[in-house]
């Protein structure tokens, strides 16, 4: 199930994978947005890596040094914002893949797309422009939706995976908000601190420490953007923060914004939670997508 959300200007439409994806593929979003002048956004740290699709060629441009590719960019998981600027109408798909989906479907070390964005025509070549020609004939969103759940089943089911210590050692960190120990997660995989920490960092695209401070603040925005969110006080304490203080600095590194200006009705600042998805236009439209609420 997922959800959607309309007008003239907007259009949302998100839906889980097929069930056989789950371990690789956390969503879909279809999305159309236009503007009638040019809009400053910030992307937040990624935790997995996002692929958009553009249907349309868009008019977008990175900003402050980003390194945000122009067409159908493919993010891979970064510890800070990236800046982009958009003007016009953009159309387009968003996928949401796990590490593991990722190493899966581009056959190389996610560490050689970290912190940085590739063309998605330059990581798969041909499947990219056969794929693109299949969602731009396709009849609505749904019908693009069934494309890529055929198309990524039959080019990742049986693909080589990450180590499965590896994609555990993910999992642990991201749902548990950042909380497990790394000391931990090396015991569980047989392996010592060190040599997780440089396999982790290789295969995945950032280090552990790196991935479970992300995951702490995706774990924070959460609570901020849902239904009676609590005090930023007791949302530092909730979510593993010393203090407040270290609740601000921490958003200011990885989102660009402190959570009472990412709670500005004026804040533009695109995220993507792992299944979850809350991306902020300018108004507000009152998505349950803006809220943070879960797709299914």
């Amino acid at each position: 199930m997922g959800g959607i959300s309309s007008s003239d200007d907007e259009f949302w439409m998100s839906r889980l994978p097929d069930r056989r994806l789950t371990r690789w593929v956390n969503f879909y979003l279809a999305f159309r947005r236009t503007t009638t002048v040019p809009e400053r956004r910030t992307l937040a740290a990624l935790n997995s890596v996002v692929v958009v699709i553009d249907l349309d060629t868009p008019v977008r441009h990175p900003v402050a040094g980003s390194p945000l590719a122009a067409v159908s960019p493919v993010i891979g998981l970064s510890g800070q914002p990236m800046g982009y600027e958009r003007a016009g109408r953009e159309r387009g798909i968003i996928i949401e893949l796990t590490p593991l989906g990722a190493r899966a479907l581009f056959g190389l070390p996610l560490r050689e797309i970290g912190h940085a964005s590739v063309g998605l025509d330059d990581l798969l070549g041909a499947r990219a422009r056969f794929l693109w020609e299949e969602l731009q004939e396709a009849r609505d969103s749904n019908h693009r939706f069934r494309i890529l759940d055929r198309r990524l089943s039959s080019w990742l089911l049986d693909e080589p995976e990450l180590p499965k210590s590896l994609d555990r050692s993910w999992r642990s960190l991201t749902i548990s908000g950042g909380a497990v120990k790394i000391d931990d997660l090396a015991e569980r995989a047989g392996l010592s601190r060190q040599h997780l920490a440089t396999r982790f960092h290789r295969e995945i695209g950032l280090p552990p420490k790196a991935v479970g401070r992300v995951a702490r603040c995706h774990h924070a925005i959460r609570l901020l953007t849902g239904k009676n969110p609590p005090p930023l006080p007791t949302l530092a304490a909730l979510c593993g923060y010393t203090d407040q203080a270290h609740l601000n600095r921490d958003f200011r590194l990885l989102i660009g914004r402190t959570p009472t200006a990412l709670l500005h009705p004026g804040s533009a600042t695109d995220f993507s939670l792992g299944s979850l998805i809350s991306l902020r236009p300018t108004p507000l439209t009152g998505t349950s997508l803006e809220a943070g609420r879960p797709l299914a």
